[in-house]
């Protein structure tokens, strides 16, 4: 299947929930779980309907899709102050999602951080001017206001259960 065709699938399967309604007010983080991808995931921010359409056309058949509209995934401006509630988030669940905005605006650089010497590491780089993105790595959710999860059709057009 071309990927042109797929994004209609894609879109198509979006345009059955409120993610397209949520879009015109909230910002989304939007999490891919890949179908046998052994726990691979791509990361995405969106701010509007056309940006959706421009990661739609990126998506892979088959995909576990999350969209968070809360601040599960919290988007702020790096500080002092965000690194100590990262460490705190450590402590709590075991790691910490730290991502990092990529210069096409859309895209979002993870890494999965698990102690503070290793943040510290990473964050090293890292000044106030630095749009991230960080939280407890997010379960699938679909509660049709603050997240909406779609497990996307396989290329041959059959919605499958998704392994993860």
């Amino acid at each position: 299947m071309r990927k042109r065709s797929f994004k209609l699938i894609a879109h198509a399967t979006f345009a059955e929930t409120a993610i397209m309604k949520l879009l015109e007010t909230h910002d989304a983080v939007i999490l891919e779980r890949i179908a046998m991808g052994a726990g691979a995931t791509n990361w995405y921010y969106c701010k509007s309907t056309s940006q959706l359409g421009v990661i739609e056309a990126q998506l892979s058949p088959g995909s576990a899709v999350s969209v968070y509209f809360d601040d599960r995934i919290r988007n702020a401006f790096y500080s002092p102050a965000i690194k100590l509630e990262m460490e705190n988030i450590i402590v709590r669940t075991g790691d910490v999602v730290l991502g990092l905005l990529c210069e096409d605006q859309l895209h979002v650089d993870v890494t999965f951080v698990d102690n503070a010497r290793q943040l510290a590491e990473e964050t090293s780089g890292i000044d106030s001017t630095s749009q991230i993105f960080y939280g407890a790595f997010p379960v699938r959710d679909n509660d049709g206001v603050r997240a909406v999860t779609v497990v996307l059709p396989d290329a041959d057009g059959t919605v499958r259960p998704h392994p993860h």
